[in-house]
């Protein structure tokens, strides 16, 4: 053959060689956000499973029983996947899920975090370029 698939649209590619071409170059295991759909190590995600009473109970140490999913800890990420209606999709459950433990841990985890502040190399704190002298 001529190297093409079927429909000769495309080349062919083997198995193993498909399988790393979307793999991602993170390292460890991956999960995807269910808020912006981007994959990421599972360890910059929050894990999130629902409880007894159908409230999402946040996963700090990533070992609760059940059907978990996973999160940015970030408003951004939080609010997109509750404008989706992700969280019932992602933990096939149909009822109502109570987020606001999901929100209250979120709002208090991204006021106590520190943002390491970034600056442009060869500029200091004023934005300045740095002098030779």
């Amino acid at each position: 053959m001529n190297g093409t698939d079927r429909t000769g649209l495309r080349a062919r590619t083997s198995h193993a060689q498909a399988s790393t071409r979307h793999t991602p170059s993170l390292t460890g295991p991956v999960r995807t956000c269910v808020g912006c759909r981007v994959p990421d190590s599972r360890s910059a995600l929050l894990r999130v499973v629902v409880g007894g009473q159908g409230e999402l109970i946040p996963d700090l140490r990533r070992c609760l029983p059940g059907r978990g999913a996973w999160l940015h800890p970030t408003g951004d990420c939080y609010d997109l996947a509750v404008r989706r209606r992700a969280f019932g999709r992602a933990l096939r459950v149909s009822a109502h899920l109570d987020t606001t433990a999901v929100a209250e841990w979120i709002a208090t985890h991204e006021q106590t975090t520190v943002h390491p502040r970034h600056t442009e190399s060869g500029f200091d704190a004023d934005e300045h370029p740095m002098s030779t002298q």
